[in-house]
């Protein structure tokens, strides 16, 4: 995980130096030094990173959880300078959306967690849309553990997170709590249930964020979104069962001119029109859709991108190089790009590769 060539290639950056000029480039504009740049690891970077004897343990144990993220940080600021994991976990959390719907993850020895489908029979799912009617979220959504663990904290004076300010889109969703192909044999099938479905999902969806964002004092205007199936998702699809979704939940949040997120791995350059139409202002879209495609579809929109995972993880210091150079000449005078994966950082990469991507940027993405 430490890929010594790539170490040797940059091992004139002072990583330091880096993260004090990257914090001088977010804005959309070329009046700054240089791209930014920034990494996003996750559960699944992290069981490759470190020897995880027990991914079950992980999820299961604190204390375990913790020192696995410490471990893990004592590396990367070693390496690159920054830590990405917290070192004191929440033991629980408030209730999700999917779980509304009656959908929980399921966990299994080696693995990430992952949502179960709730049902394949639609006679079944009304009555589970009945329930979701009936059900009140301001006693719902907090569970009596998380409460209790909030006012531990907070009479500790721990910092205590904004809750309410984002969650998985609709396309994702709707493909948890029913399977993808049962989702979308319904669409054509029960049209008038999924219509029921959309609508719900919307309303609960303000209605449970909303009680997230008071219950933590969160007034802070903003929405993020990560909807990777949004990729299964035709343009004419989106639009009737996702993009309604959004745009509800999205208006009640993020208002105006607030900051707009959306995060998909997956192929979605033919939602790219609807995307601009629901003012999605920064997007993390998957490997496979061009800057250049992307910027000309979204011209007020800021690129976390394009880096393909599997090209850091795998790739040679020329072909990285390649692109970073490649999407810089697309977009790079804009002043509208940050670099990054496209998608999360791949399992398996190393701090060498990363310590080499910050060094292109710095090198080949520079204004001044």
């Amino acid at each position: 995980m430490v890929e010594q060539e790539f170490l040797d290639l940059a091992q004139g950056l002072d990583v330091t130096a880096f993260w004090e000029e990257n914090a001088k480039c977010e804005a959309f504009t070329p009046r700054k030094p240089r791209c930014p740049l920034g990494f996003s690891p996750d559960d699944h970077w992290l069981f490759e990173f470190l020897p995880v004897p027990s991914t079950l343990r992980y999820y299961r144990d604190k204390a375990y959880r913790d020192g696995l993220h410490r471990e893990s940080n004592r590396i990367t600021r070693e390496y690159v300078g920054r830590a990405f994991f917290e070192e004191d976990t929440w033991e629980t959390s408030p209730k999700r959306i999917e779980n509304l719907f009656g959908s929980e993850f399921a966990y299994h020895e080696g693995g990430t967690p992952w949502l179960t489908a709730v049902t394949e029979d639609p006679e079944e799912f009304a009555r589970v849309l009945d329930g979701v009617e009936k059900t009140d979220l301001e006693s719902w959504a907090l569970p009596e553990a998380y409460r209790r663990e909030w006012d531990r904290r907070a009479a500790e004076g721990k910092p205590l997170p904004s809750l309410g300010g984002g969650s998985r889109g609709p396309a994702t969703v709707i493909t948890s709590v029913l399977s993808a192909e049962t989702a979308f044999f319904w669409f054509y099938d029960y049209p008038e249930l999924m219509a029921r479905f959309r609508d719900l999902l919307a309303e609960k969806m303000v209605e449970l964020n909303g009680v997230l964002r008071r219950f933590s004092g969160n007034t802070a205007p903003g929405w993020w979104i990560t909807d990777d199936n949004c990729a299964l998702f035709n343009e004419e699809l989106y639009r009737a069962y996702c993009f309604p979704v959004l745009r509800r939940v999205m208006d009640a949040f993020a208002p105006g001119d607030a900051w707009r997120y959306q995060h998909s791995d997956s192929a979605m350059g033919h939602l790219l029109d609807a995307q601009r139409e629901l003012g999605i202002r920064a997007g993390n879209y998957g490997p496979t859709v061009d800057v250049a495609l992307i910027r000309a579809k979204m011209p007020a929109t800021m690129i976390h991108g394009q880096m393909p995972p599997f090209l850091l993880r795998n790739g040679s210091p020329a072909e990285i190089e390649a692109r970073v150079m490649e999407d810089f000449a697309k977009d790079g005078g804009a002043g509208g790009l940050h670099v990054t994966t496209a998608g999360s950082l791949a399992a398996g990469t190393g701090v060498g590769r990363m310590r080499w991507l910050m060094q292109l940027v710095q090198t080949h993405c520079r204004y001044d």
